[in-house]
């Protein structure tokens, strides 16, 4: 497998939520003086909430990408973890999910317990509710406002 310095986000759409806001104006700002790539997956077409400067791409293009794959939901997680594609797996913990869907716990808990992705949460206090929730230590702390240099320094 070659080096890679691609970087992939899965959601489910891109549509007017804080989660999609955040992602595309991180990336936009990004310094673009280094050599990552950033691509955004998305489960469900929809109009997108800010102009992207950078590739979007459905779901079913995840065969051949390259690089690190970032989930944002369970269900993108799920997309993540069946991929053939050598991708190096994590799940942004972006929704504590499983306090609303009281009726999906199975479907959630078998994401966030999947050996096979890493764990990234939000803030320290979804780390300490996540650990509660599943019993796995995160692997790092994001939040977009502390800038993709942050994550970079998480999934490497």
């Amino acid at each position: 497998m070659q080096e890679s310095k691609q970087i992939g986000f899965i959601v489910d759409d891109l549509s007017s939520s804080q989660l999609s806001y955040d992602l595309v104006t991180s990336i936009n700002n990004h310094d673009k003086r280094y050599d990552e790539d950033f691509v955004v997956f998305f489960e469900n077409s929809s109009p997108v909430v800010k102009e992207p400067h950078f590739a979007l791409m459905g779901i079913h293009e995840l065969w051949n990408f390259y690089g690190v794959g970032i989930a944002t939901s369970s269900s993108s997680c799920f997309s993540l973890i069946k991929s053939n594609a050598p991708i190096k797996k994590f799940f942004y913990v972006w929704d504590l999910e499983w306090f609303r869907a009281k009726n999906a716990y199975g479907y959630i808990i078998d994401a966030f317990t999947n050996k096979d992705v890493n764990l990234i949460a939000r803030s320290k206090d979804h780390a300490k509710a996540i650990k509660n929730f599943c019993n796995r230590e995160i692997c790092g702390v994001f939040d977009f406002n502390d800038g993709l240099e942050t994550l970079k320094g998480i999934i490497e």
